[in-house]
């Protein structure tokens, strides 16, 4: 066997052993399609079911994998749920208390396609206009002094669903579900879009550890006072220096201060205000105590970790092909987006794994290392795939060994078959 095909049955043991995760949990038929459809979004690069269905390379007509693809993804709404559960045993051991939680909601473009059910409307990050789409959420794990990222979850919502309550109801559910099944209490990192009442009043109501940038947009009680966080900003003194982030060598001066929240006088919250050279300062608000130059900066480059969420989407979108899916059925966009993130959990579950999807990717190209590894990955991935004849058609399909015959019909062949005596 060679070394690519040894590599081949490795992965696809991998595959396997996390996909037998789910016996007792999902059917068989609903495991088999969670597998295949993984392979298929990695080895393709894309979530169109023509794409995934070509590169299981079955041997039988193109359309009849597609059809059954396309039937299985629609019929089975527990596929979505099935893969973030699997995605989240599998991740949640590999975070530790060292690392940042990034959450952030984004868009997914749906402009191009009118008729897909339970469309709304949403602004498109890349463009900065009102388009038709669906809000996404994703939750990211980030090791800063690794330079790892740990995909835990990724799901489309949409408000035009029955029985949708509001973004914040939403967007606790999934910080919750992430936060019951890991096993460190780590620092929570969201943008200025999670400075907003109902948020802080649960996030201090269940003593979570997060740090929020500061939208300026409500008031906060400072030195006997309530002000704004621009407000705050200007009359802080900005007594300490540090770095932005862990490789930089220029420093930027910031200062450290206690406010408090209308309503929730009896818990201070850290301030910390950074001049970086922009227009604003930057003003983050944690419920951890930041005390001292230290951890004022360790706090600032936990924010800049939280971009890893934003490279993240970018990989999602544009490794996988998303915004190009052709589902009207929200039930299959759901459940390709799921496994989109469950094939992006796959890569970056296993480093030494991963060494040989860069030599691959290498071997057209040869270049240094690259800062977001999973561009290069999915590209060793498909290399990796693309002279096998076999994938997982026989993997799954392996003949039953023909049934024992009885004892009777074995003593009656047996006779037969002696000679008979003269």
């Amino acid at each position: 066997m060679s070394n690519d095909a040894r590599e081949r049955a490795l992965w696809k043991a991998r595959l396997t052993e996390w996909i037998d995760g789910l016996e007792g949990v999902v059917t068989r038929p609903v495991r088999k399609l969670i597998g295949e459809a993984t392979f298929g979004i990695l080895a393709s690069g894309s979530l169109q079911q023509s794409s995934i269905a070509r590169s299981l390379q079955e041997p039988q007509r193109l359309h009849h994998t597609q059809k059954r693809l396309s039937r299985m993804l629609a019929r089975h709404s527990e596929v979505s749920w099935a893969a973030e559960s699997l995605q989240l045993e599998h991740m949640a051991r590999q975070v530790t208390e060292d690392m940042v939680i990034g959450v952030d909601p984004g868009d997914l473009n749906r402009d191009g396609a009118p008729s897909s059910e339970y469309r709304g409307w949403v602004r498109d990050g890349d463009r900065g206009e009102i388009v038709g789409g669906y809000p996404l959420m994703s939750v990211v794990a980030r090791d800063a002094h690794g330079r790892r990222t740990l995909p835990l979850l990724t799901r489309v919502q949409t408000s035009q669903r029955p029985g949708h309550r509001s973004e914040n109801t939403e967007l606790l559910g999934v910080m919750e579900q992430v936060r019951g099944v890991l096993a460190v209490d780590a620092l929570w990192v969201i943008d200025r879009g999670g400075d907003r009442g109902r948020l802080w009043a649960r996030w201090l109501a269940d003593d979570w550890p997060v740090c929020v940038r500061a939208a300026n947009q409500r008031y906060w009680l400072w030195r006997d006072s309530k002000r704004t966080a621009q407000q705050i900003a200007r009359h802080l003194p900005m007594r300490h220096t540090g770095r932005m982030r862990h490789s930089h060598v220029r420093t930027v001066r910031f200062g450290i201060t206690t406010v408090r929240l209308p309503g929730h006088e009896a818990q201070p919250l850290s301030l910390v205000v950074v001049r970086h050279g922009k227009r604003e300062p930057l003003v983050l608000v944690s419920t951890r105590p930041v005390r001292g130059r230290r951890q004022g900066e360790r706090l600032i480059q936990a924010y800049l970790d939280r971009w890893a969420c934003e490279e993240g989407y970018r990989f999602t979108k544009q490794g996988f092909d998303m915004e190009r899916v052709p589902a009207r059925r929200f039930a299959v966009l759901q459940n390709l987006v799921a496994l989109a993130s469950l094939a992006w959990a796959l890569l970056a579950a296993d480093t030494s794994r991963a060494e040989a999807l860069v030599e691959h990717a290498r071997r057209q190209k040869p270049r240094r290392r690259p800062r977001f590894l999973f561009y290069t990955l999915l590209e060793g991935f498909q290399r990796l795939f693309a002279p096998a004849r076999r994938i997982f058609y026989h993997w799954w399909r392996r003949p039953r060994p023909s049934p024992t015959p009885p004892i009777d019909d074995l003593f009656a062949s047996t006779t037969t078959l002696m000679p008979t005596q003269p």
